[in-house]
C-alpha cells in the first residue's frame, strides 16, 4: 500500500486505485497515520524550498573553502580502481 500512497502524491490515481487506497486507509490506522505524516513532510519540504535564501538557512551557498574541503574529502574517500 505504501507505493500507492507515494504515487498518489506524485500523480492522480485512477478510480480503482483511489478507491482501493481510501478503503484501506479507512480500516488501517497505521497506514492512515503514515499517509498523514508523508503528506505533512511533503508540504514542509515544499514550503522550505520555496523560501528565499535569506530566510532559509538550508539554501545558503557554501564558501569556496568549504567546497574545496568537501571535494578533497570525497576524492580521498573514493576507492582505488585497478588499472586495466
Amino acid at each position: 500500500m505504501v507505493p500507492l500512497m507515494s504515487e498518489s502524491l506524485e500523480r492522480g490515481l485512477g478510480p480503482l486505485e483511489y478507491l482501493k487506497l481510501r478503503l484501506h486507509l479507512l480500516v488501517c490506522t497505521w497506514c492512515a497515520r503514515y499517509f498523514k505524516q508523508i503528506k505533512f513532510l511533503r508540504r514542509l519540504v515544499r514550503l522550505r524550498t520555496s523560501m528565499p535564501a535569506k530566510d532559509n538557512p538550508a539554501r545558503v551557498a557554501l564558501t569556496v573553502d568549504a567546497r574545496e574541503r568537501i571535494a578533497k574529502s570525497l576524492r580521498q574517500a573514493e576507492p582505488q580502481r585497478p588499472l586495466r
